[in-house]
């Protein structure tokens, strides 16, 4: 079934905090919420146009009949909202029995809204639910989730190739991150970055960690014994998402 959601959307502050109820007033309403889960549990990444939508999915406890529901996804905290996840559409609710509901909700998260990097980190879950019995409740605080700005890895290059076996190979690339304050994906110095080499036939290993230099250049030198590809990688950070690089096959004479 589609429940109703809530009169007018979630928006800042006031709408996160607008139905939160005092201890001892919770303490005896007869709706809870559980069973919640963020897509595949992984780090929601964003970069700076397109929106990252996403899935949530939770239960809902109630007593009475079920009338309507709500997700929405904050950074800060209630009193100091600084982002948030609005809904892209009404949460689609199915019931498990006369008193489980459980029910999916898209959410959006918009770059453009967003305040700056600051906002990146964990963020958390708010749910509110009323039943038929004009029971309403709002919590907040649920599913700490990491919403992390997008990393990108320009193509890797290296140079010479082909190289003589035993000669010095020079392997490049660039580390760009998206900034949510000039929404464009820029270069920083000293992130740390690591150099594989996959042999033909192999896998990808470590070679050396690099930090990257002005505008998230990176640069390494190493010395070539055998066919296969290079390719720079990046683990990510507790704000930004980790990345890639298109690999460079290199011939070994």
């Amino acid at each position: 079934m589609r429940i109703r959601s809530f009169v007018g959307a979630l928006c800042g502050a006031v709408a996160l905090s607008a139905l939160v109820i005092p201890a001892a007033q919770a303490e005896e309403n007869p709706i809870t919420f559980s069973s919640i889960t963020i897509d595949s549990g992984k780090p929601l990444v964003v970069g700076t146009v397109a929106p990252k939508q996403f899935l949530v999915h939770y239960t809902v406890n109630h007593t009475h009949k079920l009338y309507s529901s709500e997700a929405s996804l904050y950074a800060g905290g209630l009193d100091t909202w600084s982002g948030e996840a609005r809904p892209v559409s009404s949460p689609s609710c199915q019931d498990l029995s006369a008193t489980v509901t459980r029910c999916a909700q898209k959410l959006a998260i918009d770059p453009k809204t967003l305040v700056g990097n600051g906002v990146a980190g964990t963020w958390h879950l708010y749910l509110q639910a009323a039943d038929a019995d004009d029971n309403v409740v709002g919590k907040g605080g649920l599913y700490p989730t990491k919403v992390l700005r997008a990393s990108t890895m320009a193509k890797t290059d290296a140079d010479p190739e082909p190289v003589v076996k035993g000669k010095t190979l020079t392997v490049t690339g660039k580390l760009t991150q998206a900034d949510w304050n000039t929404h464009k994906y820029v270069g920083q110095a000293g992130k740390s970055a690591v150099l594989q080499f996959r042999p033909d036939g192999g896998s990808y290993a470590t070679v050396k960690t690099v930090k990257t230099g002005s505008g998230g250049a990176l640069k390494a030198t190493v010395t070539a014994n055998t066919d296969g590809a290079w390719r720079w990688y990046y683990a990510g950070d507790s704000t930004t998402g980790g990345a890639t690089a298109v690999g460079a096959a290199v011939v070994v004479k």
